[in-house]
């Protein structure tokens, strides 16, 4: 499994407020190898430090509670499923708990996860952080669907997507961890096959490109770290007006 990740401060922000997580192994069972990773990106919210507390409760909420899942043999779905919910809801309990010692409001991050075994992928996401798959021509298979003001919209049929694109209300959330007391994250099962891709990433990197951009640079037949750096600098070069941080995933 070929994997790289990347978080880049941008040129206007001072601080990085994103977090990323990977963590990958891979299992014997009955004379079988296969390959499992647990990703993550959160791209938190609430400016200085404190999107950056949020983002990073996220993550290590994910990789001690979901983690452990990555060393086992086997990994039963339901049981998965649990744990991915279970995670979604202590780390929004830990950044509102956290929030309230400090007398701090509206502190809270996105979260987009991933985790693979062999060619099943479960994803857990809330926010506008976004899971893709791509095949192997660069086209894209699976989208999340983005918690957003705009998205409402383009569901009801308002508003196209190339319209939400540039909407002055594009970044405004309507799920996200640490603002509600209760999260409700959707939960996605993809069938990974041959050639694909799957990449996750913050706004800082679907601001910058379209889906069908984005497509052509994952069409490189080039190692994931090398590709998700060239990505991330591409996006900074170009826009740059966010944080910029991804994981790049070649199974």
């Amino acid at each position: 499994m070929d994997c790289g990740h990347v978080s880049l401060t941008g040129k206007v922000r001072d601080n990085d407020e994103d977090s990323i997580l990977v963590l990958s192994a891979t299992t014997t069972s009955e004379g079988r190898s296969e390959g499992k990773l647990l990703g993550l990106v959160a791209d938190g919210m609430g400016g200085g430090e404190y999107g950056e507390v949020a983002s990073r409760i996220a993550a290590s909420t994910f990789r001690n509670i979901v983690g452990p899942m990555v060393l086992r043999e086997k990994v039963r779905k339901s049981e998965l499923k649990e744990v991915m919910i279970r995670s979604f809801e202590r780390a929004n309990l830990d950044i509102l708990q956290v929030a309230k010692r400090n007398n701090l409001y509206l502190m809270g991050t996105t979260a987009t996860v991933l985790f693979l075994s062999g060619n099943y992928a479960l994803i857990g996401n809330l926010g506008d952080s976004r899971t893709y798959v791509f095949g192997r021509d660069g086209k894209t298979k699976f989208r999340t669907k983005d918690h957003s003001y705009v998205q409402v919209l383009v569901d009801s049929g308002e508003m196209t997507e190339e319209v939400a694109r540039n909407h002055p209300r594009r970044n405004e959330l309507t799920r996200s961890l640490g603002i509600e007391s209760e999260c409700t994250p959707d939960l996605y099962e993809v069938e990974i096959e041959t050639g694909d891709s799957i990449l996750l990433c913050c706004d800082g990197l679907w601001d910058a490109y379209t889906d069908e951009e984005i497509g052509k640079f994952i069409m490189n037949d080039i190692p994931a770290q090398i590709l998700a750096n060239e990505i991330a600098n591409s996006a900074n070069i170009k826009d740059g007006s966010d944080n910029i941080s991804l994981v790049l995933v070649k199974p």
